[in-house]
């Protein structure tokens, strides 16, 4: 008797012990310091992944950003270049066409009248130029055919694009009729600044 009586106080110790113990246990476990704990070490996880990727991101976008710099460079120096190529073209195009002028005057000669009287045509020399003289020959012709032929100056390639552009060709059309970069018709249109409106 005294031996059951001594197991089943020993068993109710232990039993309670055990419980006292899980009921520690399982407290612990769900306490509030250990999930903040827990909580605090996900987001410091979370935050040194966060920072890793942003690293990574802000040094291909600085990489991009000095790609993009270069290439702006460039393209203003080709801008430049082009303008300065249409300033000379002009220019040219300007000295030429005053070169024709002139010498379209020098070839140019007075017609005079066969039966006036020499006042007259000493008048009609006078108006045409102070270089020109009276013609002596009245059937000679009023202009000099140029030994050499004057052959017509080739449009340039701007002024093949403008023409093309305000006819209605789209840039894609106008770069496969020319055989050039669709990026090259663009170019040649925003620096004329003629750009149609949609």
């Amino acid at each position: 008797m005294n031996i059951s009586l001594l197991f089943s106080i020993a068993s109710l110790i232990l039993w309670a012990f055990s419980f006292v113990y899980v009921r520690s246990l399982i407290i612990r476990q769900t306490s509030k310091e250990r999930i903040l704990a827990e909580f605090r070490d996900e987001v410091d996880r979370l935050i040194a992944d966060i920072d890793a990727a942003t690293d990574r991101d802000i040094a291909l976008i600085e990489d991009r950003v000095k790609s993009l710099k270069s290439l702006l460079e460039d393209t203003d120096k080709r801008i430049l270049a082009y303008k300065k190529e249409i300033h000379r073209r002009t220019v040219e195009e300007q000295a030429y066409a005053e070169l024709g002028r002139r010498q379209g005057r020098s070839v140019i000669k007075p017609e005079p009248v066969q039966d006036a009287p020499l006042f007259e045509q000493e008048k009609a020399a006078t108006v045409a130029g102070s270089s020109a003289e009276p013609v002596e020959n009245p059937s000679q012709p009023r202009f000099v055919r140029a030994e050499t032929e004057i052959k017509p100056k080739a449009p340039s390639f701007s002024e093949q694009v403008l023409e093309l552009y305000l006819a209605g060709f789209s840039p894609e059309l106008i770069a496969s009729k020319l055989k050039v970069t669709v990026a090259e018709v663009d170019l040649a249109i925003n620096v004329s600044g003629k750009k149609r409106n949609p």
